[in-house]
């Protein structure tokens, strides 16, 4: 029995070593830098129906493309490149997931500060004028 305890007490040694927390000495990763990141720069929440309506949910993405290029069109005309803007979606319903969505604006460091004010709230004022339309008479 002794030949075994010590056994057990070298295996609860290894497993204990194995479970430490990561020491304070070894660094950190870092976040990437530069121009090329991204961030969301604004958020916001669009109130859908409340029940499932598949054909409203496959017009999401149009409704989101098409606010985008209005809003890229305004800014810098047809070089889309020139934007450094993008956006998700995310579906934010409690039990239909799609009740409610949450759209990000997201922009290129380099021109949040510039442009993201414009871009974004262009692109959230015609989303937002597209989706009153596509909603209105389902509720």
């Amino acid at each position: 029995m002794k030949r075994y305890r010590g056994l057990l007490l070298l295996c609860a040694a290894l497993l204990a070593g194995c479970a430490s927390p990561r020491s304070a000495e070894q660094p950190k990763p870092q976040l990437p830098a530069g121009p090329g990141v991204a961030m969301v720069f604004e958020k916001r929440t669009f109130k859908l129906v409340k029940t499932p309506d598949p054909d409203l949910e496959a017009s999401l993405e149009g409704l989101l493309s098409a606010s985008y290029d209005l809003a890229v069109k305004n800014l810098v005309g047809d070089s889309p490149m020139e934007a450094g803007f993008t956006y998700s979606l995310a579906p934010k319903g409690a039990v239909y997931p799609f009740s409610e969505i949450e759209v990000s604006c997201i922009m290129q460091d380099k021109y949040a500060r510039r442009r993201g004010p414009a871009l974004c709230g262009d692109f959230f004022e015609e989303l937002d004028r597209r989706i009153k339309k596509a909603v209105a008479g389902r509720q």
